[in-house]
């Protein structure tokens, strides 16, 4: 950037392999970006050392400094103390203060979100659900995040925790999840829920990733096209669901296991149009999320610009 002053922010998004990092001006463009490795088995203080040595990067080659910090991460965070009471990443941090030392650190108001209400905030703002005031996004990756903004605002529940989509129940007796409940929207609609549905089918040895069972359904395998159309009938039962307590008319779904998209959105689509109101269920709207992988750091650096 030279010499030149620009007055921005910097969107932060803490994943579980890598921390994403950009320089976003007020008006949404990225004026640059980087990443590096999070190193979570080394412990907590070691991924604060990585987030502090990210941004010192950006704020060097910006050559002037950002005017807040925003830092979306995966669990329950408790927003305004930047509290994070458990997360699914980071197994350590427990009622983990991650705003106040950074605060101290770089002597910039930092913010703290959940990453995907930074996703979430990021589509609503520049992405699929631009001028939109109300919606939903499920990011469907490894496990499932969502996010719920209503009014044109992310709503976050009265302890921070609200918009935990990918535990929307969908089979009482179905898989053990992680949470401590049986059949959640994780466990059949997220990557480890493909995987698991395929191994149940045909056990295979050794790794085995989602990709691999997309590359089976584009080659016309028959189990894998049934297992992805499972899919997209578990987000139709989950999503029929908020549209039953929400109202709301716009979903997007993100992530990689949005990819597969052409092999569950009818599927989800058949799921709504049975079980929903008819009078609600027919205006719904599926849109894909558009913004990538730059969704949480837009979003997070969106939060630090504030209202």
């Amino acid at each position: 950037m030279g010499d030149l002053l620009v007055k921005y922010f910097i969107g932060l998004d803490v994943g579980g392999t890598n921390i994403r990092g950009g320089a976003v001006s007020a008006e949404g463009k990225i004026l640059y970006k980087s990443k590096m490795a999070t190193n979570v088995s080394r412990g907590r203080q070691e991924v604060a050392d990585n987030i502090l040595a990210l941004t010192h990067s950006i704020v060097s080659y910006i050559k002037t400094p950002p005017s807040a910090i925003g830092i979306g991460v995966a669990g329950l965070i408790r927003g305004e103390e930047g509290i994070i009471a458990e997360s699914p990443n980071f197994p350590d941090w427990i009622e983990y203060d991650l705003k106040t030392p950074l605060e101290k650190a770089l002597k910039l108001k930092v913010v703290v979100e959940n990453d995907a209400n930074a996703a979430a905030i990021g589509e609503g703002w520049l992405g699929a659900g631009a001028g939109e005031k109300n919606f939903c996004l499920l990011t469907l990756g490894t496990g499932i995040g969502g996010g719920v903004f209503l009014g044109g605002k992310i709503w976050r529940g009265v302890d921070g925790m609200a918009g935990e989509l990918g535990h929307i129940n969908i089979h009482p007796e179905g898989r053990r999840c992680g949470c401590g409940n049986r059949g959640c929207l994780e466990q059949y609609a997220s990557a480890q829920g493909i995987i698991k549905s395929y191994q149940g089918r045909r056990p295979v040895k050794g790794e085995f990733s989602a990709k691999e069972i997309f590359n089976l359904a584009a080659k016309g395998n028959g189990e894998a096209i049934d297992i992805l159309r499972g899919v997209g009938s578990s987000l139709g039962i989950a999503i029929t669901d908020l549209v039953n307590i929400l109202n709301v008319r716009l979903f997007i779904i993100g992530g990689g296991v949005a990819g597969a998209w052409d092999y569950f959105i009818e599927p989800l689509k058949g799921e709504i149009a049975e079980r929903a109101y008819k009078v609600t269920g027919d205006n719904v709207r599926i849109n894909k999320a558009i913004l990538g992988d730059d969704a949480g750091m837009m979003g997070a650096a969106r939060l630090a610009m504030g209202n």
